[in-house]
């Protein structure tokens, strides 16, 4: 089963809405889009819950949202990620296979995605959203 991930205003009663978000090209779900402001969690939860140091499915929570702090802290990782492992002097591109120690699942990202993620979880930030997740 998919994973989808919708960033809202805090509130909820407000459309979320940056430009910045216009061209970010990550996975779309079922119901999710591609990085317009909602993605499919199931392709990147696993890889940001290895740089939290959370268990893996720690977006799967019921009647709760991922709280902006949070969405920044996950910003300032990717992009620590993108700069250690030098994959910032790449090209956008690129790309690159990554496994969580001990997983049976080994995912291909491009460069562009992984900023893009970085991105959308910035902007969120910045806008004082939260993340809504539905299964």
């Amino acid at each position: 089963m998919g994973l989808d991930c919708y960033v809202v205003k805090g509130n909820r009663d407000e459309v979320f809405k940056d430009d910045r978000l216009e061209d970010l090209t990550l996975v779309g779900g079922m119901f999710s889009g591609n990085g317009n402001g909602s993605f499919r969690g199931r392709c990147y939860e696993e890889f940001v819950a290895h740089l939290t140091a959370s268990n893996p499915g720690f977006w799967h929570i019921e009647d709760e949202v991922i709280q902006t702090d949070e969405l920044r802290i996950y910003g300032i990782l990717l992009r620590e990620y993108l700069e250690d492992t030098g994959l910032n002097n790449m090209p956008d591109y690129h790309e690159f296979k990554w496994s969580a120690p001990g997983s049976m699942f080994t995912y291909e990202y491009r460069v562009k995605e992984i900023k893009d993620l970085a991105t959308l979880f910035e902007v969120a930030a910045e806008n004082k959203c939260v993340m809504e997740t539905w299964w």
